[in-house]
């Protein structure tokens, strides 16, 4: 019975649980989410930190072909969590690499460098949370930094993405790039 509800009625039930709410549910229809301006690859924020008790943000992430998603980081402040709902991802936990197909689940925790990129010839896409930390700021603080300074070149774009990381207690580790996707991140 409860299967064939709609959206609005099955949220119009915590009423009857007698117990009040601190966020609102939210329910997001494909299209429905708000993008996100970062050079990275078309992100869409699903649900904000600022909407749950949990302080998680749930973002998609649509990775183009042949593409540097993510360079190598580390995160302080918050943990990351990857599903991918379809194509393929190389993920770069510490010094391994693993390619995620879709129904990949991929914890990668704060302190601990990681990476992701797609090396294929198809778009993947990919559900994404971070636990409470700074990663929204994160997001706008680069969208804003690239907006007021217009990088000209992709070096420029690297300086200010990793002044913006520094600044939110992300270190951008170049140095780890893993060979295999070095063409992806450097002009060669």
């Amino acid at each position: 019975m409860l299967g064939k509800l709609t959206a609005s009625a099955s949220v119009g039930l915590c009423a009857l649980c007698g117990v009040v709410l601190a966020h609102e549910p939210k329910i997001v229809l494909p299209g429905e989410g708000k993008p996100v301006a970062v050079p990275f690859h078309p992100t869409t924020l699903l649900l904000s930190e600022n909407e749950n008790e949990s302080g998680l943000s749930f973002y998609e992430f649509r990775v183009p072909p042949k593409t540097a998603a993510a360079p190598p980081h580390i995160h302080t402040t918050e943990d990351e969590f990857f599903y991918v709902v379809s194509g393929e991802v190389s993920f770069l936990d510490r010094e391994t690499v693993i390619v995620g197909a879709p129904g990949t689940f991929v914890s990668l925790p704060r302190n601990n460098l990681h990476a992701f990129w797609n090396d294929t010839d198809n778009e993947a896409v990919l559900l994404v949370a971070a636990s409470q930390g700074q990663f929204e700021k994160f997001f706008d603080e680069v969208a804003m930094a690239v907006q007021a300074e217009k990088p000209a070149s992709a070096k420029d774009m690297g300086a200010l993405i990793g002044r913006v990381a520094s600044a939110r207690g992300i270190a951008i580790r170049m140095d780890a790039v893993p060979d295999e996707a070095k063409a992806l991140y450097f002009d060669e």
